[in-house]
């Protein structure tokens, strides 16, 4: 059975008890329906969704890069994220780690247009640094360029504000900087968390090695915003000198040994999309190498690599990748283009209209109600020094709801048709070789995929109907084998491409 957990929120105007057993119950009788089994439940109580700041949702995020579970189960959409950019951010770490969201109560993003809007931010996010118009670009990077937390891991050393703008958190900025003095006077990594532990009473990590590796090389620490693909200088508060920072850069990089710093992670384009055809089980990236060292890459289905008795031969990561892309760009037709971009504004503006936003609109309706009423009561000369006190609160009552309005729609993403037709236009004359333009055509077009030695089965986020080709695999697979085989080793990984993470 599939792993999975449940992540659930109290809702801000309905904090009990009971809504919490309401979530549990519909979100463990979907996954039942759907043959996961639940290993954990991560619950914020009494918290708001207007930000990340959640701790069981930050564990959650963290577990994730554990890679026991495959999906996140979530009662609502709302309670996962109050927007479309939020939400991508955080589906996109989750998606990295192998895990995908589902709703239990939603079919939205079961249909194609659903599907279609969500992966379509996302797609645009992976896109975003290279080929967008700048009014594209300004929409969906409000937040970056305003420098603000965007919903990744805050980095050990900061703390994020109420206007989501990063600020330091003393306690932690020394530990930061003893790590940086440590290495810097030639400590290992082992002796620097030994140290920290010993001055500061506590271990910080699980996982010292890659945290404090990680750290390390982070330029946060010189105040250098990095998300979205972006780099801004002075974009959040300093903690190390540039003077140490390139110091231990320059030891970092002698430290390597060639053979090892010159392997690099490949990245899997197809992670939580590509599945087994005969077990429908995920498949997942694996490294082969030959006697001579030559490097192979792989996708394998889980039962393979767990020896469940699947009979799914491994497919190269090249071959397969490069074929759903060619069969993913198929769908980049001028009248696709156009009904695509129709479909996805009209659905960008609806979600623009989350349940936040409706309910601060009534509230302020009824308010508006509430004072003209009372005025109504003043000119009949009713009780005027005790009305005109319930009409002060009133207005600041109005003034409060309009100020949370402003401050929701503030954050609204919406996209008009013709910057979706700019976008899918400048995709269907990218650059084939270009990463970033990989990304965003699998991540708008490909929802999954489902692998079989003889054909593969492709659902499109554009189309109702699945994609059958029939193919064979299996020479192409022999023969890549008969290279890598005898004596080489092989080894299962992940990618994870999304920027540096709090501590482990």
């Amino acid at each position: 059975m599939t792993p999975a957990v449940i992540y659930a929120r109290y809702s801000s105007h309905n904090q009990n008890e009971t809504t919490i057993e309401v979530q549990l119950k519909i979100c463990n009788d979907y996954a039942r329906k759907n043959g996961y089994i639940v290993i954990d439940e991560y619950i914020d109580k009494a918290m708001t969704g207007t930000n990340d700041r959640r701790v069981q949702f930050q564990k959650m995020l963290r577990d994730s890069k554990k890679r026991k579970f495959e999906k996140v189960i979530i009662y609502k959409t709302d309670r996962f994220a109050r927007n479309k950019e939020e939400s991508t951010f955080n589906k996109h770490h989750l998606k990295q780690n192998g895990v995908r969201v589902e709703s239990a109560t939603e079919n939205i993003t079961d249909t194609k247009e659903g599907k279609l809007l969500e992966t379509f931010y996302e797609g645009m996010a992976e896109f975003y640094s290279n080929n967008l118009s700048e009014n594209v670009k300004d929409a969906l990077a409000l937040s970056i360029a305003n420098c603000k937390f965007i919903g990744s891991f805050v980095p050990l050393g900061y703390k994020i504000d109420e206007n989501k703008h990063y600020q330091l958190d003393e306690k932690d900025t020394i530990v930061i900087k003893k790590i940086f003095e440590l290495y810097a006077t030639g400590y290992t990594l082992k002796s620097i968390n030994e140290t920290i532990i010993k001055e500061f009473g506590k271990p910080y990590f699980k996982n010292a090695y890659n945290s404090i590796n990680r750290i390390l090389e982070n330029k946060n620490y010189i105040g250098v915003y990095t998300r979205g693909g972006s780099d801004i200088k002075d974009g959040m508060p300093r903690i190390v000198s540039d003077e140490l920072f390139e110091r231990v850069q320059l030891m970092r990089n002698k430290k390597k040994k060639t053979p090892a710093s010159a392997r690099a992670y490949e990245e899997y384009l197809l992670t939580t999309k590509l599945f087994c055809g005969y077990d429908k089980q995920m498949m997942v990236g694996t490294g082969g190498t030959s006697k001579t060292g030559k490097v192979y890459h792989y996708y394998s289905c889980k039962n393979v690599l767990n020896k469940k008795g699947c009979k799914k031969n491994k497919v190269k990561k090249d071959y397969i990748e490069n074929f759903i892309l060619s069969k993913a760009r198929e769908q980049l037709t001028d009248e696709n283009i156009s009904i695509i971009a129709k479909t996805v504004s009209e659905i960008s503006k609806r979600e623009n209209e989350t349940h936040i936003i409706s309910d601060l609109k009534k509230q302020l309706k009824e308010n508006e109600t509430a004072i003209d009423n009372l005025l109504y009561a003043i000119e009949k000369g009713e009780h005027i020094d005790l009305l005109s006190e319930r009409i002060t609160k009133k207005k600041e009552e109005k003034k409060t709801l309009e100020t949370a309005l402003q401050r929701e729609q503030l954050y609204k993403t919406e996209i008009d048709e013709t910057e979706i037709k700019f976008f899918l236009t400048e995709l269907k004359n990218g650059n084939v070789d270009d990463i970033n333009y990989k990304r965003a055509i699998i991540s708008i077009f490909v929802n999954s995929i489902y692998l079989y030695d003889d054909k593969v089965t492709i659902l499109f986020n554009a189309s109702d109907r699945p994609v059958e080709v029939d193919f064979s695999l299996i020479d192409d697979v022999e023969n890549s084998e008969n290279d890598a085989n005898m004596g080489g080793n092989e080894s299962s990984y992940m990618i994870n491409t999304a920027p540096p993470m709090q501590h482990d």
